[in-house]
């Protein structure tokens, strides 16, 4: 199965051309320019909106400098100006030095879960951007002992399933410690924007991919589930709470979501850094697509992301009824 990472960049502001003459660009980046190139125009998503002659004769303009970190910085900067014009606000490049810093960082804020009284519980999932397996199938056991320490003290009658600043990373490990609160199954779709064929995103109780996770899952799985999301819940966070749409018990609260819902494809780069692409859009079980950002059944205005602010108990209301 192809994996995809997805995780929402705040991209800096383009640094400025004009260095020295572009023959001094060393070897390795000449070839970084036309592999980058290469990979975006055979598959990106976006590529027939692309006019591959005009960026062609730009990239082969570039003024490079000489310096190999400064001029991959301007090819990755000039790359994804040219996807964001043309409607990929997705697409990001992410340097072999920031992956290194990340696997070497502990993930700031866990998982957790509480009981928030008359019968219903909370789960908090946050960002998950490791690079790491084993912190991967950390993140998801986590969420299943969570889900497993309130659900085995407590009689639960409705969940919550919080997803407010979750800014993404990898969908897998937040899909498969969630999974304890489904069915298996397939939970949504990556969809070809060209042929529109489906390729399934399959939960299955106990799996992160090939690892084996704690396999916990709730008594009653049909009770009512309430999705939180807000400006902050992007990329995969989205794709996490699409996995919950189209279920009869559930329903989504709070504020629209980023609109970071296409599938990144991982291209790595002869530097060490890594392409995200988006290649695909999604869709949620019942094939109904997502293209840009999801908009909550329960608009709530409140932005104070506590476990007691006005969008947790818009939650509580429609999960006592």
């Amino acid at each position: 199965m192809i994996k995809y990472i997805f995780f929402l960049f705040f991209m800096s502001p383009l640094v400025m051309y004009g260095q020295k003459d572009k023959n001094l660009a060393s070897a390795e980046v000449i070839k970084l320019k036309k592999e980058i190139f290469k990979i975006i125009k055979k598959n990106s998503m976006f590529t027939n909106s692309l006019d591959w002659n005009e960026v062609a004769r730009e990239s082969d303009a570039l003024k490079l400098n000489g310096n190999d970190s400064t001029d991959t910085k301007i090819l990755f900067d000039f790359f994804t100006q040219k996807l964001r014009k043309v409607g990929d606000k997705h697409s990001f490049f992410i340097s072999k030095k920031s992956i290194s810093k990340i696997i070497e960082t502990q993930l700031p804020i866990p998982p957790q879960a509480d009981y928030l009284g008359e019968g219903i519980a909370w789960v908090k999932v946050p960002p998950c951007l490791t690079f790491d397996a084993v912190k991967d199938k950390a993140f998801a056991n986590t969420i299943r002992s969570e889900i497993k320490r309130i659900d085995s003290g407590q009689k639960v009658s409705g969940w919550i399933v919080d997803l407010r600043h979750n800014t993404g990373g990898n969908m897998w490990p937040m899909l498969a410690g969630l999974n304890a609160l489904i069915e298996n199954g397939t939970v949504g779709y990556f969809v070809d924007p060209n042929s529109n064929k489906k390729q399934p995103w399959i939960s299955q109780n106990g799996k992160l991919n090939s690892s084996t996770i704690n396999n916990y899952k709730i008594e009653n799985i049909k009770v009512k589930i309430a999705v939180l999301i807000d400006s902050m819940t992007g990329s995969s966070g989205e794709m996490t709470a699409i996995s919950f749409l189209g279920l009869p018990n559930v329903k989504t609260f709070g504020q629209p979501s980023a609109g970071y819902t296409t599938a990144n494809q991982t291209y790595f780069l002869s530097n060490g850094s890594q392409l995200l692409l988006a290649v695909q859009f999604v869709a949620d079980r019942t094939g109904k697509p997502y293209k840009d950002m999801i908009i909550p059944d329960v608009h709530v205005k409140d932005l104070s992301n506590t476990k007691s602010d006005g969008v947790i108990l818009a939650a509580k209301k429609w999960l006592l009824q």
